[in-house]
């Protein structure tokens, strides 16, 4: 299980055994949300515009990644091959 769910981890996060700047972005989007999302409720604030943030740094940066991988195995390579920077197909 921890064999899959690293693989699932490198997988969002390298593209070509190469870090992924849209990856990183993702990430770094997502742990936004978590720090003020903690902020908040520890401080007992209430935010106005919390729905927007949530929805752009939680949802956007999780969704960023999927759809980020989805567009990378469907139109960067051959089926079943993953994309190389000579833009052949390798297994």
């Amino acid at each position: 299980m921890q064999e899959t769910i690293r693989n699932f981890t490198t997988g969002l996060l390298y593209e070509n055994g190469a870090p992924s700047r849209t990856g990183l972005f993702s990430i770094i989007a997502f742990l936004a949300f978590l720090a003020g999302s903690a902020y908040l409720m520890l401080t007992h604030q209430q935010w106005a515009h919390y729905d927007t943030f949530a929805t752009l740094t939680g949802g956007g940066g999780i969704g960023g990644l999927v759809s980020n991988k989805f567009i990378n195995n469907k139109y960067g390579s051959p089926d079943g091959q993953a994309y190389n920077k000579n833009g052949d197909g390798v297994k």
